[in-house]
């Protein structure tokens, strides 16, 4: 029996739990009406458009998958180490849920926290050869880059980054 919802959390929640069960993809301000028991014209009191909506489900979902992410480095483990562990980390949280998350990533304040993070990691690692640092490639965009790159596997079900580490790896160090 559906119990009607009134609050914008409860509505988020109720989004949440469409997207879950059947995809960020197939929540529809008409199957939230629905679902949370009230009017569609109501749901725009809450929610002006379904982008903002979807961004809200998106920014909870990104919240929950990353909320731990900083546990997984620890000093001195280096950039490829920490990769290696890091998409493991986010492999295991995304496996239960679909694929269309992945897409929902791309400018989420989440996704700056990670490049952040991937940042962050690179420059705390002492055997990074400076000298492959230049205008075009420097660590802002490197960090860009091998975050796409993760999404990438992600979204291809590689359930590991061996051969990406493994050029990072000889890009990085003096291997």
């Amino acid at each position: 029996m559906r119990k009607k919802v009134t609050s914008k959390e409860q509505i988020l929640e109720a989004a949440m739990e469409i997207a879950v069960q059947e995809g960020v993809d197939h929540v529809s301000i008409r199957k939230l009406a629905r679902a949370c028991d009230i009017g569609v014209g109501s749901m725009y009191n809450y929610y002006p458009d379904k982008e903002s909506l979807i961004s809200a489900v998106a920014e909870q979902f990104w919240d929950t998958i990353l909320s731990d992410q900083e546990k997984v480095y620890r000093r001195g483990m280096g950039f490829t180490g920490f990769l290696e562990q890091y998409y493991g980390f986010l492999y295991g949280r995304l496996s239960d849920y679909d694929k269309s998350w992945l897409a929902q990533m791309n400018g989420r304040t989440k996704r700056k926290e990670a490049v952040s993070l991937l940042r962050r990691v690179l420059e705390e690692d002492p055997k990074v050869n400076p000298s492959i640092w230049n205008m075009e490639l420097n660590q802002d965009a490197f960090a860009e880059y091998v975050f796409v790159n993760l999404m990438a596997l992600l979204q291809a079900g590689e359930n590991n980054c061996r051969f990406f580490i493994f050029l990072l790896e000889h890009l990085l160090y003096d291997v």
